[in-house]
């Protein structure tokens, strides 16, 4: 096993990229997008491998001194210096194990809908089938070790949740920590949810919970 690690966290735009860099870098132990801790949201061009998504051949061996566990982030596609680029992911990926660190990469997952609904929101366009293309092209061929980070899954059970991903991605997690939880104060997807006022599907459940009898058809579910 390579003595360095480094975990490459990508996702569409607007699912989650800011939030679990935070997360996965408030570990001592993990050099990574450090600034994060202590601010709310900073643009892509400014996270240390910034660079490295477009011109892969610039990661070099002493980026990797200093710390055993590493954690970049780039959403797909990102911004630079005001234009839009498609990173180079899988290329990042093969360098960084040219120069003999091992390589994981985890996939940020955010419900389609909301996530469809924030990039066409925040920049006029939804660009989920170009992230997801990328992905199943150039990521999913088995060469690199590839996870799922669920955005989800961190609101509903959040310390738990990350307890059991330190064990999953083999990576230090600060789950337990003071500031691992720093910013999240309520569900990102909330302001995104309006109640449905009813659904055809309701009465059915209604009466499916109701005692056998007293349904409708009331030696439906009888053991005989």
């Amino acid at each position: 096993m390579n003595a360095k690690r480094l975990l490459i966290l990508t996702g569409p735009q607007g699912s989650g990229n800011h939030l679990f860099s935070r997360v996965l870098s408030s570990h001592p132990q993990v050099r990574g997008w450090d600034a994060l801790r202590d601010e709310y949201w900073i643009p892509s061009d400014r996270e240390p491998f910034a660079a490295f998504w477009i011109q892969p051949q610039t990661l070099t061996a002493d980026v990797f001194e200093g710390h055993d566990y590493f954690l970049a982030n780039v959403s797909y596609p990102f911004f630079y210096d005001g234009v839009r680029y498609q990173p180079k992911i899988r290329e990042v990926a093969e360098r960084a194990a040219a120069l003999g660190v091992g390589v994981d990469i985890a996939i940020v997952v955010r419900d389609q809908s909301i996530n469809a609904v924030q990039q066409q929101r925040v920049g006029g366009e939804i660009t989920l089938g170009m992230a997801r293309d990328y992905y199943y092209s150039q990521l999913l061929d088995g060469s690199f070790p590839v996870h799922f980070l669920d955005h989800e899954a961190l609101f509903l059970h959040g310390r738990h949740y990350l307890r059991w991903l330190s064990q999953i991605l083999d990576f230090p997690i600060a789950w337990d920590g003071e500031d691992v939880m720093r910013f999240i104060t309520h569900d990102a997807n909330h302001k995104y949810v309006t109640p449905v006022a009813g659904h055809w599907l309701d009465s059915v459940i209604r009466e499916g919970r109701r005692p056998f009898s007293e349904r409708a058809d009331s030696q439906a579910g009888q053991a005989t």
